[in-house]
């Protein structure tokens, strides 16, 4: 052929080419932090006909049938792009060799670089030579020799894998992390990895090394294998180390093994089975237990025994369109076992099954209850705790169409079993948090609101409704040994009525002012409509709750009489992305029983700001003067002797790595309530740039009344993007003599994704 730069569309000569430039899809690299990325091993994918385009500098043909391009090798195929200094294609064994300089480029952008590239026969096997791919997202994986056989399984000799592709940053430094192998073996059939001799290096330090290692493949989180083995240290187990092994034991059920060795307590082994039923439920059961080489160390605890374990099942179903159903519950030898040995847990622990039904216009949901404190609690601790039997809720709203507004109903029914009291005094302020017995209370309301808008901007919101409660407690307390049962109605009539005014500037920003006044009628006396309160001991009267026709947390009690709310909001978004947003206004009690102006046992509604004819005053202020300070404010003003009964700020700052924040708390004395004395808080915490990846991080909180500390804290980390370090130091009271204290270090390798695995 002449010797000139020849383009060619031969498709009999090139379509193997052209398959051969696509096996490279067998190594797109996922996001997800992974010692190998997802789909590497993919198997050759089918290509439909295409075209292949090829130029070269020289383009001939020998007396044994190879075609040989050379010069600017250029080949592209279905979004594939080559490069390489040679090419040679046998005509009789349709093997090809990319031979000198060869990248090829996919779709995605991957792009991959070796000194000689070779396909041989039908394409079921390849070996490349000296291999190094760089994805789009910048990570490598580099061999001196990657087989890829018909068996599905993949050798890489000498292989790498760097999730921050040369670990060496703009400014010559080590950075991130690499695994490297004297040989990775991937077995697609079985769907696993083995590293031959790994070590992992940190910022370009050997840190660790096995003689060998097996793992699941990291495309298929449901691979059988060894799953990423974490530690724990505490003086009353010493050093646990745990590797868990995770077993898919068929397509729908999956097994974890969780093995560990405790230095001074011995052996834990920890078990969980999940199965899933298609579409439409799932099961899951966990079992932990061990035998304690020193139950001394938890002498005069709960945790003072030989054998110690829970078991955990949960499950959920849904049996037809719009319903759910499950349950969930712990079994333990003790409730501190799991804090103990660091095991998944919450604070507190909720046995219940349930059933809900949701739908666009109804909510129904059905809880049989039993709430269990966790950690080193006595069964007289667990005795105070609640049974509910039941906790239901139901909500439905109906659209009345043609501008009618809406009528809604919504229905509670709390039954509570406790059985014992639950107190305790505060400078001589009793508190009852639930009494021993049985109590039952329903609630059913009934309302219908609207929302009108006259042509003067004017915007007002009626509300009509019914309420009616019944509820029966049993007298089993000493503390109120009489049953109990009530039966009440109260019909409710509201108005919110708002005018909003806008303004605009020419520079593009708006403001919003908007009057707001409402009036409450609640048609009862009758304040403690459950008798007992055991779901709304929660009240704060902010500006959060200002305009509110109910301002109980839950429905064991209810303001009633005649009140008016009045105050206003405004907001300015300004052009340059700053704000300002404040809330103002007061509460009167215009007529009836003011519910708020006397507690109950659990001291809900005493000194709440709302007991007088005339609330306190309060306000909130938001505001962002730039995109580096946020402000924030609450005030509780008595009006009567212009008293500030509350007050707390927030402030942060941040810019270029630094972050400060500070917040500021005070509360009047309130003897009703047990504080004999002002509180004056102030906190604050500060995040220093030592370096582009260092950092350290100081905080503290002050006590002004007592010219004492409430805790401290410290931290110093590291983090590049690819690998980061943190130890933490956190303290109560006095950094001479702390009364706690506790320290943490953590790291963390992330893939590409800026996921990965915590230590």
């Amino acid at each position: 052929m002449s010797n000139y730069r020849k383009k060619s569309n031969l498709s009999n000569f090139y379509r193997p080419l052209g398959l051969a430039v696509a096996f490279t899809y067998a190594f797109s690299l996922s996001t997800n932090a992974s010692f190998l990325p997802e789909g590497f091993f993919d198997r050759l994918p089918v290509i439909s006909d295409g075209q292949v385009s090829l130029s070269s500098d020289y383009l001939s043909q020998n007396a044994d049938g190879i075609v040989i391009a050379t010069g600017q090798v250029d080949i592209s195929y279905l979004g594939y792009f080559a490069t390489a200094d040679r090419l040679e294609f046998n005509q009789k064994t349709r093997d090809m060799t990319l031979i000198g300089n060869a990248v090829i480029k996919s779709p995605d952008n991957t792009e991959y670089k070796a000194d000689r590239i070779e396909l041989t026969g039908n394409f079921k096997l390849a070996v490349l030579k000296s291999m190094i791919m760089v994805t789009p997202d910048g990570a490598m994986i580099s061999a001196s020799d990657v087989d890829h056989d018909q068996d599905g399984i993949t050798i890489l000799d000498k292989g790498t894998y760097a999730p921050c592709g040369t670990c060496i940053d703009e400014k010559g430094r080590r950075i991130g992390w690499r695994i490297r192998t004297e040989r990775m073996i991937y077995d697609r059939e079985n769907a696993n990895l083995d590293l031959e001799q790994p070590i992992l290096e940190i910022l370009g330090v050997p840190i660790a090394w096995l003689p060998w290692i097996r793992l699941p493949d990291p495309s298929n989180p449901r691979a059988s294998g060894i799953r990423m083995p974490s530690y724990y240290y505490s003086e009353e187990i010493g050093l646990k180390l745990e590797l868990p092994y995770f077993y898919a034991a068929g397509k729908d059920t999956d097994i974890i093994f969780t093995p560990a060795i405790t230095v001074r307590q011995g052996p834990l082994l920890s078990v969980t089975i999940d199965h899933r039923f298609s579409d439409w439920g799932k099961v899951s059961v966990t079992a932990s237990g061990l035998y304690q080489l020193d139950k001394s160390a938890f002498a005069g605890q709960v945790g003072d025994k030989d054998w110690r374990g829970a078991i955990q099942t949960s499950g959920e179903f849904i049996p037809k369109e719009n319903w759910k159903i499950g349950w969930s519950y712990t079994a333990f030898t003790d409730p501190a076992f799991f804090s103990n040995y660091n095991l998944p847990s919450k604070k507190s622990s909720v046995n219940e099954i349930y059933a809900q039904y949701l739908s666009d216009d109804i909510y129904a949901n059905v809880r049989v209850q039993d709430f269990v404190v966790l950690g080193n609690a006595n069964q007289a601790v667990q005795d105070k705790q609640a049974d509910t039997i039941p906790n239901a809720r139901y909500e439905q709203v109906f659209d009345l169409g043609n501008d009618n507004g809406r009528i809604a109903l919504s229905g509670d029914l709390l039954g509570i079993s406790r059985k014992s009291d639950s107190t305790q005094t505060v400078n001589g302020v009793p508190y009852v948090l639930g009494y021993e017995g049985s109590k039952v209370h329903g609630t059913l309301e009934a309302g219908w609101a609207n929302q009108y808008e006259t042509s003067s901007g004017l915007v007002f919101s009626p509300y009509l409704g019914l309420r009616a409660d019944i509820a029966y407690y049993d007298g089993s307390s000493a503390l109120l040994p009489s049953p109990s049962q009530q039966f009440n109605l109260t019909p409710i009539a509201a108005i919110d009525i708002r005018y909003p005014m806008v303004a605009y500037d020419d520079k593009g920003s708006s403001y919003i002012f908007e009057p707001i006044a409402q009036l409450v009628y609640r048609g009862s006396d009758v304040t403690n409509v459950g008798i007992v309160n055991d779901n709304a001991q929660n009240f704060i009267f902010d500006d959060a709750n200002l305009f509110s026709f109910n301002r109980f947390s839950g429905t064991d009690r209810q303001e009633t009489g005649l009140r008016a709310n009045v105050g206003a909001r405004y907001l300015a978004n300004f052009a340059d992305g700053s704000y300002l947003s404040l809330v103002a206004g007061q509460s009167f009690m215009l007529s009836g029983t003011n519910s708020l102006a006397f507690g109950d046992h659990s001291q809900a509604g005493t000194s709440t700001g709302l007991g007088l004819t005339s609330s306190n005053f309060v306000v909130g202020m938001e505001a962002s003067p730039n995109e580096n300070i946020k402000v924030g404010a609450k005030a509780n003003i008595n009006p009567n002797n212009s008293k500030l009964e509350s007050f707390s700020a927030i402030a942060s700052f941040s810019m270029d790595g630094w972050k400060i924040n500070s917040d500021y708390t005070y509360l009047a004395a309130n003897p009703a309530l047990g504080s004999l004395v002002d509180k004056h808080d102030i906190g604050g915490s500060i995040r220093v740039p030592i370096d582009d990846y260092w950092y350290a991080t100081a905080g503290a909180g002050w006590n002004i009344t007592t010219n004492s500390f409430i805790n401290h804290s410290a931290t110093i980390g590291y983090d590049d993007g690819f690998f980061s370090i943190t130890g933490v130091y956190n303290a109560g009271g006095n950094p001479i003599n702390p009364t706690s204290q506790t320290y943490k270090v953590t790291f963390n390798l992330k893939g590409p994704s800026g996921k990965g695995y915590g230590f």
